[in-house]
């Protein structure tokens, strides 16, 4: 078996082990995740780690942590969300009856869904409504980073952008780490899903997921993209990440209401 024979069986390894099929993202990016791990068990090359994946399944849960994002932390790009408490958040609090559904696709170890969770309580508060309903749908992949965010437990450097009474009203603290209080928690829904299926049509008036098809084909970003818009109610709201753009075959399904930030709405 030649390297190139052995990289593929990895990939292979992947989507039958733990269904994510990697084909579709970009190569590069593989590629180097995979070095990480590679690095880490000090075998050079990609026949060695396939060998070693054989022998060794639990592997390939840590590879896939590898190669899902888990770069977050609490308001990550903190100027988004003066935008969503400021701007989007009010328009479409104030003209909704029913619950507000958002969805956090790709939301990691949970820093992002809190994040949007408690911008909804304090933009509710700010417009002095009482007891606002909504829910927060938090979706990833990886199995390691949903039972951290299912925990609701983080280490203070990941809280840096939070205000301090913040910390105090929605954090309780052991003096090292911080808990997530119920109040945010039971607003979240931390579920497993593959950014590759379709979810919830027609369900959400807001969606997230900032940095994260950066790194997937062309191809694989037209379906994800397809898959929000489907997702989105009327007029709902998307939100990129400040390094990606909108595609152009979906240029005349969403009207770009500010280009800095990356947040579009469904026509």
């Amino acid at each position: 078996m030649n390297e190139e024979e052995a990289f593929l069986k990895i990939k292979e390894g992947v989507r039958l082990e733990k269904l994510l099929d990697v084909s579709q993202y970009k190569e590069n990016y593989i590629k180097r995740r995979i070095a990480v791990r590679m690095r880490s068990l000090q075998l050079p090359k990609y026949v060695e780690y396939f060998a070693y994946l054989q022998e060794h399944k639990a592997e390939y849960d840590i590879l896939l942590d590898k190669l899902t994002i888990n770069v977050t932390q609490f308001f990550r790009d903190p100027e988004i969300f003066v935008e969503l408490e400021n701007t989007i958040l009010p328009d479409i609090m104030m003209g909704l009856k029913s619950p507000l559904r958002v969805w956090s696709a790709g939301c990691s170890t949970g820093e992002e869904p809190y994040s949007i969770a408690i911008s909804i309580e304090e933009t509710a508060e700010k417009l002095g409504i009482l007891n606002y309903d909504f829910e927060v749908y938090a979706t990833d992949l990886d199995i390691i980073a949903i039972h951290k965010a299912s925990e609701g437990i983080y280490e203070g450097r990941t809280l840096d952008n939070i205000a301090p009474q913040r910390r105090t009203k929605y954090f309780s603290t052991d003096g090292r780490n911080y808990k997530v209080r119920d109040q945010i928690k039971r607003s979240v829904k931390i579920i497993k899903w593959n950014l590759m299926d379709p979810y919830k049509k027609n369900f959400f008036d807001i969606v997230f997921c900032r940095n994260v098809i950066i790194y997937f084909t062309r191809e694989l970003q037209k379906t994800v993209l397809g898959h929000y818009y489907d997702s989105l109610k009327e007029n709902g709201i998307l939100f990129l990440g400040k390094t990606e753009t909108m595609l152009q075959d979906y240029r005349d399904r969403f009207n770009c209401i500010n280009i800095k930030e990356r947040i579009f709405r469904k026509i």
